[in-house]
């Protein structure tokens, strides 16, 4: 019940806390929010936040869970709607746009003590859903569609290096070198693609199988990541 009696959907009441820790974790970090300053960014009582997590780093890996599945979510949408066969290019392309939009995940990809402070090595491993790119990368060696002369670990060596490479550094990059934010997720794509894309072009069939394999992966990645959160959520008591 809410102080005035009126009953409180638990799940709702989840979401508010989970929305003001976000907002609270963005402004101050992880090691200066207190579930007190959570409770009230929230506007509820202290033993309401309890009611659903026991601790305040169970609360926040919970926050990146969701974020985490949000993300993926969004991967997922933008890939349907594009109107054309997705590929490991435009899967690339549409995650680095996702993760422009999501500061909180992008922390955890970069290891942000600033905003993660000491939750940053438990985050980072929240963050890494099971296979990840290279299970993708993987697979689409063994079908053939991308080259197969450089070994996994040297092209998922790359394709970090490019990813990863470009939100540690875009706070660095003098103003003469910056580009429109959105012309980074072609950028990184391409640079990605020509690396791993072999010289032979895709046939249509070969196209299609590409685009089931990263459907496929992005369901597979998405179901696990909404698991994930399930199970985090699942500690509220009723109220």
């Amino acid at each position: 019940m809410s102080p005035r009696g009126i009953p409180v959907d638990p799940a709702e009441r989840a979401d508010r806390i989970l929305d003001a820790a976000a907002r609270l974790l963005l402004r101050y970090g992880h090691d200066r929010t207190t579930i007190n300053d959570i409770a009230r960014e929230a506007g509820i009582a202290k033993g309401s936040v309890y009611a659903h997590w026991r601790s305040r780093d169970r609360l926040f890996l919970a926050l990146l869970r969701r974020e985490q599945a949000v993300l993926l979510a969004q991967v997922r949408d933008r890939l349907r709607a594009a109107g054309r066969p997705a590929g490991l290019e435009l899967l690339l392309a549409e995650s680095v746009r996702a993760y422009q939009r999501s500061p909180l995940v992008t922390a955890v990809l970069t290891r942000d003590t600033e905003i993660l402070g000491s939750l940053a090595r438990a985050a980072a491993e929240e963050g890494r859903p099971n296979g990840g790119v290279a299970e993708l990368v993987a697979t689409l060696r063994t079908k053939g569609l991308v080259r197969t002369d450089r070994t996994l670990p040297e092209q998922i060596t790359v394709l970090s290096a490019v990813y990863l490479g470009y939100f540690l550094t875009a706070p660095l990059m003098p103003d003469d070198f910056r580009v429109p934010d959105e012309a980074v997720p072609g950028l990184v794509a391409e640079a990605v693609w020509r690396a791993l894309q072999r010289p032979e072009p895709l046939t249509p069939d070969e196209v299609a199988v590409m685009d089931r394999a990263v459907h496929d992966h992005l369901d597979r990645t998405l179901t696990i990541a909404e698991e994930r959160l399930h199970a985090a959520l699942a500690t509220e008591e009723t109220a």
